[in-house]
């Protein structure tokens, strides 16, 4: 009788299974940090979600140190650890693919101008191409990217959320923390070393993406989070009823998309009002702006009118404010909410019109 080869371990077939569909494996592992997140994820202020992430970012951060040693040439692994280290790509991908996610969903309640919107598009580029099999072969350098991203990114929050406001303040307090931490990974780990590896993957890729982030912030293409404007439309009044406000408008209803009534079609005595929902977090206190601008039709875009609005943090739904201007053009306007460092957070276009119809207005009410 013929014996039969011997059982193969599960862990030797998954690796083998690994190995040979490993960026389908990783992908996964991926998207399922990201779904995780999506399932997961509260509030932006949410201390639960604070100290998980900054888990994360000190396992990545251990990782990261182990990968340089051993290609460095100065950390063997060996039984358990050499073990472990054949999976350690898929805890990477997992952590990445979740912190990724919770930047990318925060960034982009918080974004509202197109320079905004290329922040994210770079976020979740990065994201995404993480999974190619072209981009995973630079290796190193790609995962410090990463890593230097996601550490910016929770300092970028921290600060605002500690101190309850936005500014340069908060930002250079996270840009300066996110130096801290790689100078205490590298002096606590290659104090007196010199090595290519640590200069050219490690430490130009590192310092690049801070500079990045600094000029990203004084161009304005960082959103300002953890502002974000939830809601905004243009009404002709507003009122406020058993502790909600109201925006009377004229809104077909087949122009479903509108916010308020951006055909603004107005009679003598008519006012323009902006109301707007914007979420801080708890304990907040902040202004933002509404910038009004007019398209002249000789000198084109011209800001008409600021008006200053102090926000408190804490609702769910978000503070709600309004500005009222009561002397305007005909043609097309725009409000954009700005905050107190001068960061876009919100926008609203609609066109002023004449309204000649003898017909009785009925107005409607949308709901803040």
């Amino acid at each position: 009788m013929q014996d039969l080869p011997p059982p193969v371990p599960h862990r030797a077939r998954f690796l083998a299974y690994y190995q040979k569909h490993e960026v389908t494996v990783s992908a996964a592992v991926f998207f399922g940090g990201f779904i995780f997140d999506l399932l997961t994820l509260g509030r932006v202020d949410d201390l639960f979600n604070l100290i998980q992430q900054a888990l994360y970012l000190i396992i990545l951060g251990t990782l990261l140190v182990c990968e340089i040693k051993i290609k460095m040439g100065t950390l063997t692994l060996g039984g358990k650890a050499a073990k472990f280290w054949e999976y350690h790509d898929l805890i990477v991908h997992f952590i990445f693919g979740s912190l990724l996610s919770v930047y990318t969903i925060f960034y982009y309640t918080s974004a509202s101008a197109i320079t905004g919107i290329l922040f994210i598009l770079l976020i979740a580029g990065l994201m995404c191409a993480n999974e190619f099999p072209q981009f995973q072969k630079l290796g190193l350098p790609v995962r410090v990217i990463l890593y230097a991203i996601c550490t910016l990114s929770y300092f970028s929050f921290f600060f605002p959320i500690l101190m309850g406001h936005v500014g340069w303040l908060p930002f250079w307090l996270g840009i300066l923390s996110s130096i801290a931490v790689f100078t205490l990974i590298g002096k606590v780990n290659f104090k007196g070393e010199r090595s290519p590896i640590l200069e050219k993957q490690v430490l130009r890729p590192a310092v690049a993406i801070h500079v990045l982030f600094l000029v990203g912030y004084y161009l304005s293409l960082i959103p300002p989070v953890p502002v974000a404007v939830k809601k905004i439309g243009v009404y002709y009044a507003v009122q406020k009823v058993d502790g909600k406000y109201l925006g009377s408008h004229l809104r077909p209803w087949y122009k479903f998309w509108q916010k308020g009534s951006q055909d603004f079609m107005v009679r003598p005595g008519d006012k323009l009002t902006v109301l707007a929902s914007i979420f801080s977090p708890s304990n907040f206190h902040d202004k933002v702006f509404l910038r009004w601008y007019h398209d002249d039709p000789k000198q084109g875009w011209r800001l008409e009118d600021t008006i200053p609005l102090s926000i408190l943090g804490g609702r769910d739904e978000g503070f709600r404010g309004f500005g009222t201007k009561q002397f305007y053009g005909l043609g097309d306007w725009k409000v954009i909410v700005e905050t107190s460092d001068g960061r876009e957070v919100g926008r609203i276009s609609f066109e002023v019109e004449t309204d000649e119809s003898p017909d009785v207005r009925e107005f409607k009410n949308d709901v803040f």
